[in-house]
């Protein structure tokens, strides 16, 4: 289902021919920083040590985006037809409680401050709510601050830290 929204995005769920589109600009506009890497993308071999890209960024993105399994993807295209946003959302349960992770989210750089990233986390929300979950959690690199004031703007709290280690070599 596509929708088009008041700044001119249109935006889609799921759509498997958005994949590769969006794995490109994923890839594209995370990899401009590596204030962006945090503890998921080293556990998902995004990052090999947590300092800098993989090298083959946008063909891992791919396969994630490929196999959707229990995630759901949305897609922002601008007038042109060009991915200029996306957010994954990924559906997760413990024995007491289903909640969602936000796993990955990134807005063109252009179109920062513009309101199309609040409509996206909007439209993320609102696809979380009707599911009748509770509890969204997302991740940031430690040093993304600039995403880091948006999700607080946005009602998101800091709930921990989080620390890691790599062992031998």
């Amino acid at each position: 289902m596509m929708a088009r929204s008041e700044n001119g995005m249109d935006w889609r769920w799921n759509d498997a021919t958005d994949a590769r589109d969006a794995a490109t600009f994923a890839a594209s506009v995370v990899r401009l920083s590596t204030d962006y890497i945090s503890h998921g993308e080293i556990q998902t071999g995004l990052s090999p040590d947590g300092q800098r890209w993989a090298d083959n960024l946008a063909e891992l993105y791919a396969a994630d985006f490929a196999e959707p399994d229990d995630r759901d993807m949305l897609v922002g295209r601008d007038a042109e037809g060009t991915v200029c946003a996306f957010l994954v959302i990924a559906w997760e349960s413990s024995a007491r409680r289903e909640f969602a992770v936000i796993e990955d989210m990134a807005v063109a750089p252009q179109l920062r401050g513009k309101g199309v990233g609040s409509e996206l986390l909007a439209l993320a929300l609102e696809r979380i709510r009707q599911r009748g979950i509770e509890w969204v959690f997302l991740e940031s690199g430690v040093a993304n601050e600039a995403a880091h004031r948006f999700f607080e703007r946005e009602g998101f709290n800091t709930v921990s830290h989080v620390f890691a280690r790599k062992l031998g070599s």
